[in-house]
C-alpha cells in the first residue's frame, strides 16, 4: 500500500463538486453549490461515493416525475481504487447510471491537511473538468 493510500483511507464529507471549464466561463454546479455527499475509501481497496442535492423533497413513489426529480438529484457509484503518482483511479462497478459500469476515472490528488481535492477530466471528451473538494469527516 502507498503512502497516499493510506492518507486517503477513512471518510470524506463533500464541500464542493464543480465543472470548470477550460475557456474560462463560470464553474457549473451540477448538484448545486450547497450539494451534499460522503466519499469512503476502505483499507481493502474500495471506494463508494454518494452525493445528492442539499434538501431533496422526498419521493412520491405513485409518481413519475417525483422519481425523475429524485434520480436527477442524486449521484453514487462503488467499486475498487488504485492509487498512482499523485492520482487515484475508480474502478467503478455500479452507479446510478448503468453506462458508468466499468468506467475507470482518473482524479489527480491534492491533499492539504482535513482537505482532499480531486479533479480530473469528464467521464465523456469535453472541455471542463472535475473539481470535487472533501474535508476529513470526522
Amino acid at each position: 500500500m502507498t503512502n497516499l493510500a493510506a492518507k486517503l483511507h477513512g471518510t470524506w464529507r463533500l464541500e464542493s463538486w464543480s465543472l470548470v471549464y477550460a475557456d474560462g466561463r463560470p464553474p457549473e454546479f451540477p448538484l448545486g453549490e450547497d450539494a451534499v455527499g460522503y466519499l469512503m475509501y476502505t483499507s481493502d481497496g474500495h471506494v463508494s461515493a454518494a452525493l445528492a442535492r442539499a434538501n431533496r423533497p422526498p419521493l412520491d413513489p405513485a409518481s413519475i416525475d417525483s422519481k425523475v426529480q429524485a434520480f436527477d438529484a442524486f449521484f453514487g457509484y462503488a467499486g475498487r481504487f488504485e492509487v498512482r503518482e499523485r492520482a487515484v483511479v475508480h474502478k467503478i462497478d455500479f452507479a446510478t447510471n448503468p453506462a458508468l459500469a466499468g468506467v475507470n476515472s482518473l482524479r489527480h490528488v491534492e491533499l492539504d491537511g482535513e482537505r482532499l481535492t480531486l479533479s480530473g477530466p469528464d467521464f465523456a471528451p469535453s472541455p471542463r473538468c472535475h473539481r470535487i473538494v472533501w474535508r476529513r469527516a470526522r
